[in-house]
Formats: structure tokens, C-alpha cells, sequence
């Protein structure tokens, strides 16, 4: 029973130390926010998770770049701009949700191009 107990707090403590801190989570959070991706870049972040969070930020950026400029064709890039930022807001919503929580979420679909992201 003891030993339960002492593993038990053992693993709570390990889940505690990979949690990000504040300022991680923060740094991440912006990721989502536009063009404020390049704030985590700029400040060079030794953090994993806020990189992870940054480089999908950036790519979730250019995505939105890219809809907006098929936006600008007469009817049919208007509906598939349309609909494609309404993707980019949904997955902007829930990374904001999950770098607050704490936890890394690969995008569906646009995570595959966060490889090629170097800073």
C-alpha cells in the first residue's frame, strides 16, 4: 500500500516538472494569434513545446495568407477562401485551447509542413 502511495507521488511529480510554466504556455498562446507567431522566434524560446507551438503558428499564418489570396478570384475562391478561413479560425481556437492547457496538438493536415520550419 505504501508503495502505491510513493509511486503514486513519484508520477505526479514527473507530470508536474513537463508541464510548460507560465510564460511557455503564454509564448504559445500568441502562436495562434496571426502574425504574432514571430514573437516566440524573435525571442529565440529554448522552450520545445513553445517552438512546437511557434512553428505551427507559422504555418497556420501562411495558410491564412494563402486563403486570402484565393479569396481574391470571383466566386469559386470566394467560397474556398471562405471556408478556408474558417478551418484556419477553428484550428487557431483549439491551439489557443491546448498551449493554454499545456499540452502539444499536431494540426491535422498542416502539421506535416511544421518540419520544414527552421528557427
Amino acid at each position: 500500500m505504501e508503495k502505491e502511495n510513493i509511486v503514486e507521488k513519484i508520477g505526479s511529480a514527473i507530470d508536474a516538472a513537463k508541464k510548460p510554466n507560465l510564460i511557455a504556455r503564454f509564448l504559445g498562446l500568441i502562436s495562434y494569434l496571426g502574425i504574432l507567431c514571430v514573437i516566440p522566434i524573435i525571442l529565440k524560446s529554448k522552450s520545445d513545446f513553445t517552438r512546437f507551438h511557434a512553428r505551427q503558428g507559422v504555418v497556420l499564418f501562411i495558410a491564412e495568407i494563402v486563403f486570402t489570396l484565393i479569396w481574391i478570384i470571383p466566386f469559386i475562391g470566394w467560397f474556398i477562401g471562405f471556408i478556408g478561413w474558417i478551418i484556419c479560425f477553428v484550428l487557431s481556437l483549439i491551439g489557443l485551447a491546448k498551449a493554454i492547457a499545456g499540452q502539444e496538438w499536431k494540426m491535422p493536415v498542416l502539421h506535416r509542413f511544421t518540419k520544414k520550419v527552421r528557427f
